[in-house]
């Protein structure tokens, strides 16, 4: 693989995600790992950067790794023909749960001031329960879809 261009130029929106390098391994660190297909890599590049405020860290020929706040890594794998032309949340989508409500607030109001196709708006699901939490799901330009969620009870999120 060589690389087709520089994660520099795709600089992410700063205040979204704490996008800190990883410099050691601790005992209890891990990165969950997500694959997905995407039918442009800098348009990938640019919308995950610029509208969710990831870190590109590796585009080759063929996919563009993100650091989604240091504790997922997401891979865009160039595929046009699995593009998903009519994006449902079920069965499949991925995304990122807040611990803190405001961090949360802080991606909603960047995310909802952008020109981005909205599959839910932003609400409240299970209210009045201790499974109550703020939502919202989002489409990245190749049709795969996005939830963001911050529980009430941070100790509920799982």
């Amino acid at each position: 693989m060589t690389t087709k261009t520089t994660v520099s130029n795709y600089p992410p929106t700063p205040g979204l995600l704490d996008n800190t390098q990883i410099t050691q391994v601790s005992q209890s660190r891990y990165i969950a790992h997500i694959a997905v297909p995407c039918r442009n890599l800098d348009e990938t590049a640019r919308w995950y950067s610029q509208v969710l405020g990831a870190q590109p860290v590796r585009i080759l020929d063929d996919r563009v790794t993100f650091s989604f706040g240091g504790v997922l890594q997401l891979v865009c794998h160039l595929e046009r023909r699995a593009i998903e032309l009519s994006p449902r949340a079920y069965p499949r989508h991925f995304g990122l749960t807040f611990l803190n409500m405001e961090d949360f607030n802080r991606m909603r109001d960047h995310v909802t001031k952008q020109d981005v196709k909205v599959l839910m708006q932003p609400t409240a699901r299970f209210a009045d329960t201790p499974h109550e939490h703020q939502t919202f799901m989002v489409v990245d330009p190749s049709g795969n879809v996005l939830e963001f969620k911050c529980y009430l009870r941070p100790e509920l999120s799982y």
